[in-house]
């Protein structure tokens, strides 16, 4: 317990305290002729508890009236000299085993030639303790004082996840009791390397219990979090003995089929964890197909909910059309007034925004849907938004629910804490303790205070081990395609924002007479087009990649026309994005500079290019992601623009996107893409004319499918979704 005395005050009764001894040996020298004692004699004296580490140094000095003790001085000291010295010594004996709390104590030595006083002796046989030094040489310094504690070391053990199946504990500083404790654990294994102790998980208890019941050691331990083990536990003991789920047994082949290898071991995954998880692969490993495998295994618990962003809604649409064609009553509810299906079937499906969930709360909680799909999940990072607590009163009644994020945001894990209770509210029943653990939780200025991140590997090893699937593109190289494209229709309201042009630009291409007018209109529809999805494409893009913790991503991203390229920039620019432009006005020595600032700067992440004017001749594969924002009608020329990335030097998988919008000129383009591709496939190309035949079967020949996989029709789909 700290003093209240200040500072002034314990100096100056230190210096009262040595002025009482040094009267109290000169006492002694007067009474020294009357002293038998033949030994040098001790006493105790208990020092001032405040002073720093028990350091006081006290000068007890004995004086002769006369003159001062000189070792030289032989006839002074023969004749019994008049001064001496007294010298504060530690105690070596003390019991170490003894309270933490004991008063230490120190020992005094009187040092003299000469017969040393009986008081003194009579002073040292008071205490029991004390005892009896050699009679050594005067000594003409300070005698110092070091405190004796009698304290119990404190061990500090440490428990920390190596996987969801065991754990390892370190402790410091070394103590047999401890060693003793893990010896008699017959699972364990030391590991000297790291001069650890490691243990299945199923033994934590085990190892808590034992340390808590050694009596003679103090010990602090860190322990990982009890509802964490008690996850990982469960979740380990649900799948012991469960074989490995049949899927053509249960899912449509149409879909089987479609799976690459680690898709299908993702849903596996689902099934085993029984429908509710956060599947969070990396983007454009393809997730939705992954979700619909998974929610297709339990279709008896159907209807399914899907909720996603609106932008994505008929891409879901164009999901089930393409794997699960025998699904017939998918519903898209697009307004607050439409209702949600009468027919309760394994064939039902609504789809919605999240906008639209919120509004239309009481009737989905009515409807009791048993099965949910929540895609970008992210958006229910927040715990008090309106959306996240209705997705959470919908995921309390159904049975299967299904996360999809491609940012799982184990960087923020603050922002995971409402996504894990919806799939499992008993993992981190409080929200205080989960953030105390691992998101550096304090109580701030005004309020709680959640930002950091600490234990982010424990984190990750109880999501992973529990209720999370995450795989980069890098964990899959080998299964997946070297380049995957994508179809995403567009439904942003932005886009039929100006309609009356877009009507009239379609009404006179399917109104003219000749093919030369109708070509004439087709470009002008096409014109129009661009311009109405320019904002919705620059939206989508931002909305998709650069969110707010996305994974850093660079990205090619083509259009046609000058306008259509001037708003793409306007707006990434605006979202504070570094880019390069590429169009046909660069001139040549721009354009090298401008691929090489793309190539090598980190900070520049998107690339606007001309479908025409920088399709060939650049190489972008710092890139690992093209987006279209506008099509053409030369098949070849796509091809091309692709291959900016996908060439030599890319260490990635290629990802394409090609945006449409449905309801434009791109409904009349596609179509005469695929058409154009057809005829091209039904080429035979002969060895006897072209050289390179094997090179260019390789890619589009029949051995590989033809270039309709590559630019497929709408309805048989079979590349990567997301």
């Amino acid at each position: 317990m700290a003093s209240s005395l200040t500072a002034e005050q314990l100096k100056r009764i230190e210096r009262n305290r040595v002025e009482a001894m040094r009267r109290m040996a000169l006492r002694q020298r007067r009474e020294r002729d009357k002293d038998t004692a033949g030994n040098s004699n001790c006493l105790t004296a208990t020092p001032n508890p405040t002073t720093s580490n028990g350091a006081i140094k006290a000068e007890v000095m004995l004086r002769s009236e006369s003159k001062t003790l000189d070792p030289s001085n032989k006839a002074s000291v023969a004749s019994g000299a008049k001064t001496g010295a007294v010298e504060l010594l530690t105690a070596k004996d003390q019991d170490m085993a003894s309270s933490d709390l004991a008063t230490p104590k120190y020992i005094i030595t009187y040092r003299d030639e000469s017969q040393p006083s009986t008081s003194v002796q009579s002073i040292a046989s008071k205490d029991k303790d004390c005892k009896v030094c050699p009679l050594l040489s005067p000594v003409k310094r300070p005698p110092i004082v070091s405190p004796v504690y009698n304290r119990r070391s404190t061990v500090n053990v440490s428990f920390k996840l190596i996987d969801s199946k065991s754990f390892q504990v370190h402790f410091t500083p070394f103590n047999q009791s401890v060693v003793s404790v893990f010896k008699a654990i017959p699972s364990k294994i030391y590991v000297p390397e790291i001069r650890a102790w490691s243990f299945p998980l199923e033994d934590i208890y085990a190892v808590e219990k034992a340390l808590h019941a050694l009596n003679d050691v103090s010990l602090e331990i860190e322990k990982i979090s009890d509802y964490a083990v008690k996850a990982l536990l469960t979740y380990g003991k649900s799948n012991v003995g469960m074989n490995e789920p049949n899927l053509e047994k249960h899912i449509d082949k149409t879909l089987v089929d479609a799976l690459f290898p680690y898709q299908r071991r993702g849903v596996i995954y689902g099934v085993m964890k029984r429908g509710r998880l956060l599947l969070a692969d990396e983007m454009g490993l393809g997730k939705s197909i992954q979700a619909l495998g998974i929610a297709r295994y339990f279709k008896y618990d159907w209807p399914l909910l899907i909720i996603c962003p609106s932008s994505v809604k008929f891409s879901w649409l164009n999901q089930f059309e393409s794997f699960l064609p025998d699904v017939d009553n998918i519903i898209i509810i697009e307004k607050g007034s439409d209702r949600l299906p009468v027919k309760k079937t394994k064939q039902t499906v609504v789809i919605m925004s999240y906008d639209l969930m919120v509004s239309k709360q009481s009737h989905l909680v009515e409807y009791d849907f048993k099965a949910v799909i929540f895609d970008e999940s992210h958006l229910l990072k927040d715990g008090n938004a309106q959306r996240t607590k209705v997705a959470t009163n919908i995921s309390k009644r159904a049975l299967r629910v299904i996360l999809l994020t491609g940012t799982p945001a184990l960087s923020r894990p603050a922002e995971l804490f409402s996504q894990i209770r919806i799939i499992d509210s008993k993992m981190f029943p409080n929200y205080r303790d989960f953030a105390f653990r691992y998101c550096d939780g304090k109580q701030g200025k005004y309020s709680f205070e959640a930002k950091g991140c600490t234990n982010s590997d424990e984190l990750g090893i109880i999501l992973t081990g529990s209720i999370m699937l995450r795989r980069l593109k890098k964990d899959v190289l080998n299964d997946i395609p070297v380049k995957r494209r994508e179809i995403v229709y567009l439904t942003d309201d932005s886009i039929y924002t100006n309609i009356a042009k877009l009507r009239e630009a379609k009404a006179a291409y399917t109104g003219a007479k000749d093919n030369d007018t109708r070509q004439q209109r087709l470009v002008e529809y096409y014109y129009e087009t661009g311009i109405a999805k320019a904002k919705s494409i620059t939206r989508y893009i931002i909305d998709h990649y650069f969110y707010e913790g996305a994974p850093k991503k660079k990205l090619l991203v083509f259009a046609h026309h000058q306008v259509v390229l001037d708003m793409i920039s306007m707006d990434v620019a605006k979202k504070g994005l570094r880019s390069i432009r590429i169009d046909g006005a660069t001139v040549s020595r721009s354009r090298d500079e401008q691929c090489r600032l793309f190539q090598e700067n980190d900070d520049v992440v998107v690339a606007v290019l001309s479908i025409t004017a920088a399709g060939i001749g650049i190489t972008l594969t710092a890139a690992s992601v093209v987006v279209f924002a506008e099509l053409h009608w030369n098949p070849g020329t796509l091809k091309q623009a692709e291959d900016r990335a996908h060439r030599l030097g890319q260490k990635d998988s290629v990802f394409v996107q090609y945006l449409i919008a449905k309801g434009t000129a791109d409904d009349v383009l596609w179509p005469l893409i695929q058409k154009k591709l057809d005829i091209l496939h039904s080429c035979k190309l002969s060895s006897d004319t072209y050289r390179d035949t094997n090179s260019v079967q390789t890619t589009m020949g029949p051995e590989s499918g033809g270039l309709e996989d590559h630019f497929p029709r709408i309805k048989r789909i079979r590349s990567t979704r997301e």
